[in-house]
């Protein structure tokens, strides 16, 4: 289980770092033809026009590498489940579907997510209890 949990840990670590390297320009910025429809496309060119959306999506990505690593999976999961919740439904619902080729990427951040979320439901459990 613990070979599982680091292969999984390293694929997110990869797919965390990902955004941060298109932020700093060493990957493109997206072109019209990587998007089902103009409107998902218009989408993503006023986030990245704006910049501070991307900005703010890598520094919590950042953060959430850093607890990964230094064995705060729950609160690296948390962070990252607003952020991986609206990738799969601005695919699901702007992009044209969660089977189409973007979204993979997006669909196993979420499956990851969901997954550590699972793991450290021990953690979490204290989160969700009401306080008198």
């Amino acid at each position: 289980m613990k070979i599982i949990n680091t292969i999984i840990k390293i694929i997110l670590s990869i797919i965390l770092i990902m955004p941060v390297f298109g932020v700093l320009g060493i990957f493109p910025e997206p072109t019209a033809d990587m998007y089902n429809n103009i409107d998902a496309y218009a989408f993503i060119k006023v986030l990245m026009d704006s910049q501070y959306i991307m900005i703010m999506m890598s520094v919590v990505f950042l953060i959430s590498l850093a607890c990964l690593w230094t064995k705060r999976v729950a609160l690296a999961s948390l962070l990252l489940l607003p952020i991986s919740l609206n990738i799969v439904g601005f695919h699901a619902f702007i992009d044209g579907g969660l089977l189409t080729g973007g979204a993979v990427m997006g669909n196993v951040l979420l499956l990851i997510n969901i997954y550590l979320l699972w793991q450290s439901c021990d953690q979490i459990k204290p989160l969700l209890q009401p306080k008198a």
